[in-house]
């Protein structure tokens, strides 16, 4: 079987999968509740709170199953994109059990294990296929050939999807995370929408995200806004529907490039209704299958990264025990522009 473990930013996640993808345990501990007063994340904090909750959830991943570390084949950790002192304390732990047992270590990329929740099998996609990642850190499109490679096909170029509902919410008094807050607070809206933009946002590759002028443009309209009950909503489904219809924009256009069979969308603001609403009304007129992240795996978890590190580690792409050259990467430190698998056989 493969453990997998999840530590890239506020969630601390264990799995365990046997060699045909069926879970055998999955766990979930948020750290939602510490970071809320802070309206964000705090690197500092995260780490701290994943070193205390990792052991033991790793403990009762052995415990409830009733098996042990020495019946694994490998140990799938995130190694990256991510908080550095997060994927730290996640590669630190696996790099001790792997070094018990002398296990293979299976570096997993966070962004792209997003899309191995939208689906049990990867079998089932027969033809070309597309896939979104739209997260707090990433908003990121992938061409799909031969899983579980990929290629990047566009990115945002400032912020992420997540960052402007964070930001939104912030700028009402919505409590963190932003995107469930502004969602709620925009059922309540019975007003015509407000414009943010005038003009197609652009980008110098067309098919890329950009959400920062979406931010600036809120936060100036919210500054000479008089908040309160008729407003508040108003203003959170105005923001809502533009950051929806830019992200259905660059699907439109990637559509009728590619011509895929098939669309996967994961990552934590896939769980937004109105998204998934209007995806799904778009795939049906394309003729595309949509595979949605179910809600429950739609947010960071471990079971996405076991899944996808058995596919890595039957590909041969993981690293053998002693791991010297393994290491966590960063946002800031991986090119991933680069079109071709970031792990290395």
């Amino acid at each position: 079987m493969i453990l997998g473990i999840e530590t890239s930013c506020d969630d601390t996640s264990v799995a365990l999968v046997d060699m045909t993808g069926a879970i055998l345990f999955h766990q979930i501990h948020s750290q939602e509740s510490l970071h809320g007063t802070y309206g964000g994340v705090v690197p500092e904090v995260a780490s701290r709170a994943h070193v205390e909750v990792l052991p033991s959830l790793v403990r009762s991943a052995f415990l409830d199953t009733g098996l042990s570390p020495s019946h694994l084949q490998g140990i799938a950790v995130t190694r990256g994109p991510g908080l550095l002192g997060s994927l730290l304390t996640g590669i630190s732990f696996a790099k001790g059990i792997g070094s018990a047992f002398r296990l293979p270590l299976i570096g997993v990329d966070h962004v792209q294990a997003h899309l191995r929740a939208c689906v049990d099998s990867m079998e089932s996609l027969q033809g070309k296929t597309i896939g979104l990642v739209i997260s707090g850190g990433h908003t990121h499109l992938f061409r799909i050939e031969n899983w579980p490679t990929m290629e990047l096909v566009s990115q945002t170029v400032d912020d992420a999807a997540g960052e402007a509902f964070d930001k939104g919410a912030k700028l009402l008094g919505l409590p963190y995370p932003g995107g469930p807050s502004i969602q709620k607070e925009a059922e309540k809206n019975t007003l015509p929408l407000l414009p943010l933009t005038k003009k197609r946002i652009r980008t110098e590759n067309p098919l890329d995200f950009s959400f920062s002028g979406l931010k600036t443009a809120f936060s100036l309209l919210v500054r000479k806004t008089e908040l309160n009950e008729r407003t508040r909503p108003l203003l959170a489904a105005s923001l809502q529907h533009a950051i929806v219809e830019h992200v259905l924009d660059r699907i439109e256009q990637t559509v009728i490039q590619e011509s895929p069979s098939h669309l996967l969308v994961g990552g934590g603001v896939s769980a937004n209704a109105l998204l998934r609403k209007k995806l799904q009304v778009f795939s049906e007129q394309q003729g595309m299958t949509l595979h949605l992240s179910p809600l429950s795996l739609a947010r960071d978890n471990a079971l996405m990264i076991a899944r996808h590190g058995r596919e890595l580690f039957l590909s041969g792409m993981y690293t053998p025990y002693p791991y010297t050259s393994f290491s966590p990467y960063t946002r800031e430190a991986s090119d991933v522009r680069v079109k071709k698998t970031v792990l290395q056989p």
